[in-house]
Formats: C-alpha cells, sequence, structure tokens
C-alpha cells in the first residue's frame, strides 16, 4: 500500500472538489453572490478580479480531481494520488483566504467545510504515505537542484514583496485589503517552502511528496492569480507590470516543473537514488 489513509483522502477530496465547484459556478453564474456583499462594503470591487479568476481554476481543478480519482481507484500510481494531495492543497489557500477575510456570501458556511476537509485531507494525505514507499522514491539530481534553486526564488521573492508591503500598514495600524494572503504566505506557505527547500538539499526522501504538492499547488494558484490580473482593468483596478510577468513566469516555470516530476517521480519508482 502506498497511503495509508489513501480512502480517506479520496472520500475527502471529493467532497472538497463537488463542494468547491458549486460554490465557484454559483460565483461565476450568479451575480448577486458577490454583489450583495460588495453593497455592504465588507467585500470590496478590488478583490473581484482574483476572486473571478479563482473561481474559473477551481471549476478546471475540480473536473481534474475527480478524474484523477477514478484514475486512482483504477491504477494506484504514487504521482496521481501527490496531484490530489496536490490539488487539495490549492482548495486549502483559496478557500482559506475566503474564511480568514470573512467573505460573509451566502456560502460561507460551505467555504468553511471545505477549508476544513481540504486541511484533512492534507495532514490524513501527507502523513499517510509509508516508509517503504518514501524510501524506494527517486529524482534525479539534478531536477532536485532545479527545484531547490526555483523554490528558493519564491521565497525569496515573495517573502521581500509581501513584508515590504506589510510594513506601511503596521506602520499606520490599519488594516491591508488582502491580509489573508500575508497570513498564510507569510506564516504557512513560504516557511513550509523553505523546509522542502532545506529537505532537498539533504536529500531527504520525504521532500519528494512535498514537492510534487508545492509544485501544483504554486501552479494552480499563481495561474489564478495571472488570470486575475489580465482581468483586473475590468473591475477598475492595474496590476504592476513586473509583478504580471513574475505570475506569468512563475505559473509556466512551476507546471513545466510539476510534469517533469511526474515522469520523473513514476519512471524511476523502486530504483536506488543517486
Amino acid at each position: 500500500m502506498t497511503n495509508r489513509n489513501e480512502t480517506s483522502v479520496l472520500i475527502l477530496s471529493f467532497l472538497t472538489s463537488i463542494l468547491s465547484i458549486y460554490c465557484a459556478l454559483l460565483g461565476l453564474f450568479n451575480e448577486n453572490l458577490y454583489g450583495s456583499v460588495i453593497s455592504t462594503g465588507i467585500f470590496k470591487i478590488v478583490f473581484m478580479p482574483g476572486t473571478i479568476s479563482q473561481d474559473i481554476i477551481t471549476v478546471a481543478s475540480s473536473v481534474l480531481m475527480i478524474t484523477l480519482i477514478a484514475l486512482y481507484i483504477k491504477r494506484k500510481k504514487i504521482r496521481t494520488l501527490i496531484s490530489i494531495i496536490g490539488l487539495l492543497s490549492f482548495y486549502f489557500y483559496g478557500y482559506g483566504t475566503y474564511v480568514i477575510s470573512a467573505l460573509y456570501t451566502s456560502t460561507y458556511l460551505v467555504y468553511m467545510l471545505i477549508f476544513t476537509l481540504s486541511l484533512l485531507g492534507l495532514i490524513l494525505g501527507i502523513s499517510g504515505f509509508t516508509s517503504d514507499c518514501i524510501k524506494n522514491l527517486y529524482l534525479p539530481k539534478w531536477f532536485r537542484i532545479c527545484n531547490i534553486v526555483f523554490l528558493s526564488i519564491i521565497v525569496f521573492i515573495f517573502m521581500s514583496k509581501w513584508t515590504a508591503d506589510i510594513i506601511p500598514y503596521t506602520q499606520n495600524h490599519t488594516v491591508p485589503d488582502f491580509y489573508a494572503i500575508f497570513i498564510l504566505d507569510l506564516c504557512i506557505v513560504l516557511p513550509l517552502f523553505t523546509v522542502v527547500v532545506y529537505m532537498l538539499v539533504k536529500n531527504m526522501k520525504f521532500a519528494y511528496i512535498l514537492l510534487g504538492i508545492a509544485l501544483l499547488k504554486t501552479a494552480t494558484l499563481i495561474l489564478s492569480v495571472a488570470i486575475g490580473s489580465f482581468i483586473a482593468p475590468k473591475y477598475g483596478s492595474q496590476e504592476e507590470a513586473s509583478m504580471i510577468f513574475i505570475y506569468c513566469s512563475v505559473a509556466v516555470i512551476s507546471l513545466v516543473l510539476f510534469v517533469f516530476y511526474c515522469q520523473r517521480i513514476e519512471q524511476r519508482f523502486n530504483k536506488t537514488n543517486e
């Protein structure tokens, strides 16, 4: 058995995908879902590009999730299970921003449920991989180095930017519009990426599992942000050209690395690592 908790992970993932696609489709086709909250002043129009783009990626991710679950049930490939857990990390982050920033739409309780289910799925999924499975994983040295560099750059860029952005708010004692992103990135995501980098440098096999999850989470999330940057002018806002370039670059690179990851992690499975 690859993962002791695979049944629980599959059930949680299926429920998460169904609930997520419901919320996303409602957001895309029901203008009142977000419009009613904007009218109260709780939710600002500046959030709309990111919200709409996240709904688009959520629909695609949910369809992919259900497909991956079916594939894993048929053929228990480790890369498929890692992909499922990676998509859970996207839901955890995406709906975590809604929960933390108190996006009190009519589906807010569903957001909380998705956030909880995805977190449980991540915990059970990551902790459930057996030692026999982990010790036989293989990734080429050149690929590990590429990912060490890539994740290190991500940590440096976003840790620096978010810290610089948040300092003026602390000095003025005001609340930033995107404080949920600051909380999730600075307190959870970027520190975990740093840990993955350290484990890859030490060539710890468990890092190979975490790497796949990190790459897919980055690809889906940053792709959502990139799409939001392009539709932002429609809602009266404009992202910096440099940041749009960074978002697009990170999304493409992380997606390419994830494709290579899936090929390599399965291709040399059960062979002795270099």
